[in-house]
């Protein structure tokens, strides 16, 4: 439908959405103007602005339609993504995640969020092992053991390396989000594929999702029963109640069936995503028009100068931000709580007070990090130690 006069119900029900096809054959004319401008919106993507029009054409008011666009435009979004740009390096993230799409991403694969940030350049092979040595206890080893041997960290300081291993699974979070904005803007195609590995051939497997679901619920509910979570079980590994945990959920997990009633003998499960590239031109203008405007100008004068300067903002910002929080954890560790202490007539009693190294008699020597004022000194150098290898372009 293109280069004629049309009746106006015609064009919606073309061109429009549900509830907009809906509210246009209920009245017969627009009887919400945020409704009809959403609707002009999209005929403005679609034939471009000044490309098509209303006319008068006996006695009725018609869409006048030109010829469309070779490509669909991106409609600009002026919400904040629910508060994604309140951490500082988010746009300069995207940045770096569309300029390797707009390359041409080549796998036919569904990989980890963790895999998908390596191959953006997000984080670094030694990012990526650690973060892989969250649930393997000799990789984890062997990182300690590197980073002592290169003085990074000092004996019974293990514990910092589990946090800073964390910080890094949150920024392979934020790569989802960011996925999910190239999503929006029609870039890519972003979907989970759940996966399972059974024990006794070493073989790993799709997951139906109702499957998966199932596996998710068996999880939570044993955290429950047991009063653990996820940080929890990642810090305190070799607690009675983590042990006692880990063995039950091994059992019961073995026992999960597939959608066809056969027992699968799971020993672990995970997510990959599938990332498919639309057939669309200019990702990074299609990107920068519906999240970040007002640097077109800038990328179009030098396209090779703004992202090799993106890129390395991305890295310096990311790295304050990791130190910034890192100091935010200390502060707010070194603030007055709760604690219980002896009372041999009521049995104790809660006071609030500040903590001091004596309320930690395990893991003293992580805890003194924190009253010795090293917290944040150690979270910086372990930023700065994986992060070194990360080179810019020239």
């Amino acid at each position: 439908m293109e280069n004629g006069i049309f009746e106006r119900v015609n064009v919606v029900r073309e061109y429009g959405n549900d509830y907009q096809i809906n509210h246009f054959e209920k009245w017969g004319k627009w009887k919400n103007k945020d409704t009809q401008a959403s609707f002009e919106k999209t005929l403005d993507e679609i034939f471009g602005d000044g490309n098509w029009g209303t006319v008068k054409d006996e006695g009725k008011t018609k869409y006048k339609l030109g010829e469309k666009l070779e490509e669909r435009a991106i409609r600009e979004d002026k919400r904040l993504s629910n508060g994604a740009w309140k951490i500082s390096y988010t746009k300069n993230l995207d940045i770096v995640v569309v300029s390797v799409l707009e390359q041409g991403l080549e796998t036919n694969t569904a990989q980890t969020l963790a895999s998908w940030a390596l191959d953006f350049g997000v984080i670094t092979e030694k990012m990526h092992d650690l973060l892989q040595s969250r649930y393997h206890e000799g990789l984890r080893e062997t990182h300690i053991k590197d980073l002592k041997n290169n003085s990074i960290i000092k004996t019974n300081e293990d514990r910092i390396v589990d946090d800073f291993a964390q910080i890094t699974k949150q920024l392979t979070n934020q790569v989802a989000g960011t996925l999910k904005r190239m999503e929006k803007a029609e870039i890519i195609e972003f979907y989970p594929v759940y996966k399972g590995h059974i024990a006794k051939t070493d073989t790993t497997i799709n997951l139906h999702e109702n499957v998966y679901k199932q596996v998710v619920a068996l999880k939570r509910r044993l955290m429950e029963h047991y009063d653990v979570s996820e940080w929890y079980l990642m810090t305190y590994r070799n607690s009675k109640k983590t042990i006692e945990f880990n063995k039950e959920y091994l059992e019961q997990l073995a026992f999960v069936e597939d959608e066809n009633g056969k027992t699968l003998g799971l020993d672990y499960y995970y997510t990959t995503y599938a990332v498919i590239l639309k057939a669309r031109k200019k990702k990074i203008i299609a990107y920068l028009s519906k999240y970040n405007k007002e640097v077109i100008e800038q990328f179009k004068q030098d396209e090779q100068k703004f992202l090799v300067e993106n890129e390395q903002q991305f890295h310096e910002k990311r790295k304050e931000h990791v130190v910034n929080e890192a100091q935010k954890k200390a502060n707010k560790f070194l603030q007055p709580k709760p604690f219980k202490i002896a009372n041999e007539e009521f049995g104790g009693k809660t006071v609030v007070r500040t903590p001091t190294i004596y309320d930690y008699d395990f893991d003293s020597d992580y805890y003194a990090l924190y009253f010795e004022g090293l917290y944040t000194q150690r979270i910086g150098e372990l930023q700065e130690y994986y992060g070194y290898t990360f080179n810019y372009a020239n």
